[in-house]
């Protein structure tokens, strides 16, 4: 194809792809560029550019660039590189973004640009750069690419290639030593991993919610055979172990009964507790703790168990107590007739599923009240309570208080 025609037709391909995705598209032949983009304005677009030359200089040689390539930088923003292939040569780069496949959270970019030691003047513009992003799950963003690749290259590629062509692209983890000799190493010494039985023996306790078993096991608890997760440090070593462990109780919490998005709030909080410890002692016992929990958590809920249609149901308010839960989402949740639903759950809990969706809101209000400083106003419309003085009245006769004496009793008691 004639040069002219050529910069023509990749002019129209950036400006399509841009309209059809609305994404920033960026196309480089030479030394001509293509931009479209209606992300980033005047504050954050010099990080933009930042962020394409750091992404240009990491796209491989013509030779080895073949395929579609998705590529996150240590910010967390995300970019697919495109090789434009002409008569068999990669003559050009197009790339696609930047995006983001999670919505980040402030708390999360401050972890990011700490990570990468961003000066404090300059955090503000990444910030708002790094939630001003779009949010594209991984899914999409590689069909985007096999659908962009189509369109430059006229070629259609499967995307399991695309797939495999990416991972092999990364840098893959080398061992510095071979596996077999560090067994060999670990046999001459005797130094063998604790056995499974005891930790399945623990798991099933923690899945029985055993308080009393669980104890008794922590004595012989064989923490020198647990593996070594850090070779450079004995206390993230320790702590590597803790966070595995607490992995393993949070899935046996919900084998047990546990509802998985309460097990997995746990799980975060008891990982983030230790990540702040200092000393090796006291991982240990933050260890045992997250044990405890897990444990004394699925045995209240055994207390309360339910058949499978009411646990679910159980489930789906615990998770939507912010929504409207209309009875018709939770009869097609457990697929059965909206009549015998509320039957059957009278029957297992002795009140109707709108008196437990009311008393499940009155228990988050305690928890708002006692932890927030948030005006009851707030917490009531939170809740998809609207009427204040309806919300008062239903506060009074689940808690047997109006929602400002509960609040000032736990003032008092502070």
């Amino acid at each position: 194809m004639h040069a002219t025609n050529s910069h023509i037709e990749l002019s129209y391909l950036c400006k399509l792809i841009h309209e059809s995705i609305q994404l920033p598209v960026h196309c480089k032949n030479g030394d001509l560029e293509y931009v479209e983009t209606s992300s980033c304005n005047d504050q954050t677009r010099p990080l933009y550019r930042e962020q394409l030359a750091l992404i240009y200089s990491l796209q491989p040689n013509a030779q080895d660039f073949t395929l579609p390539i998705v590529h996150t930088t240590p910010y967390w923003d995300q970019y697919i590189l495109l090789p434009i292939h002409r008569n068999q040569e990669c003559i050009g780069t197009m790339i696609i973004g930047p995006v983001t496949t999670q919505a980040l959270s402030e708390m999360v970019v401050s972890n990011i640009l700490n990570d990468n030691e961003v000066p404090y003047k300059q955090q503000a513009m990444w910030l708002q750069y790094l939630r001003s992003l779009p949010v594209v799950n991984r899914s999409r963003l590689f069909h985007i690419s096999v659908l962009s690749y189509l369109l430059v290259n006229g070629e259609a590629l499967d995307i399991t290639d695309v797939l495999e062509y990416n991972f092999r692209h990364e840098q893959r983890f080398l061992y510095e030593d071979s596996a077999e000799l560090t067994l060999s190493n670990r046999r001459e010494l005797s130094l063998f991993h604790s056995d499974r039985e005891h930790e399945t023996r623990m798991l099933r306790t923690i899945s029985n919610g055993d308080k009393a078993a669980l104890l008794n096991m922590m004595i012989t608890l064989p923490f020198e055979g647990a593996g070594v997760l850090s070779k450079r440090s004995q206390l993230r070593n320790i702590k590597n172990l803790a966070i595995s462990g607490i992995t393993l109780a949070t899935r046996a919490a919900m084998d047990g009964g546990l509802q998985a998005e309460l097990a997995y709030t746990l799980s975060d909080l008891h990982i983030q507790h230790i990540e702040e410890l200092r000393d090796a002692r006291t991982v240990d016992i933050a260890l045992m703790d997250a044990f405890l929990d897990f444990t004394e958590r699925v045995s209240i809920s055994k207390m309360n168990s339910s058949s499978r249609p009411i646990a679910a149901c159980k489930a789906y308010i615990f998770n939507h107590m912010y929504e409207d839960i209309p009875l018709q989402k939770l009869s097609e949740l457990t697929h059965l007739n909206r009549n015998y639903l509320s039957h059957l759950f009278r029957k297992e809990t002795n009140m109707t599923i709108s008196q437990y969706i009311q008393k499940e809101r009155v228990e988050e209000a305690k928890r708002l009240l006692e932890l927030t400083d948030e005006p009851l106003s707030t917490i009531a419309s939170k809740l998809n309570y609207y009427d204040q003085t309806h919300f008062i009245k239903l506060f009074r006769k689940h808690a047997n208080m109006t929602p400002k004496q509960y609040r000032d009793r736990g003032s008092a008691d502070k």
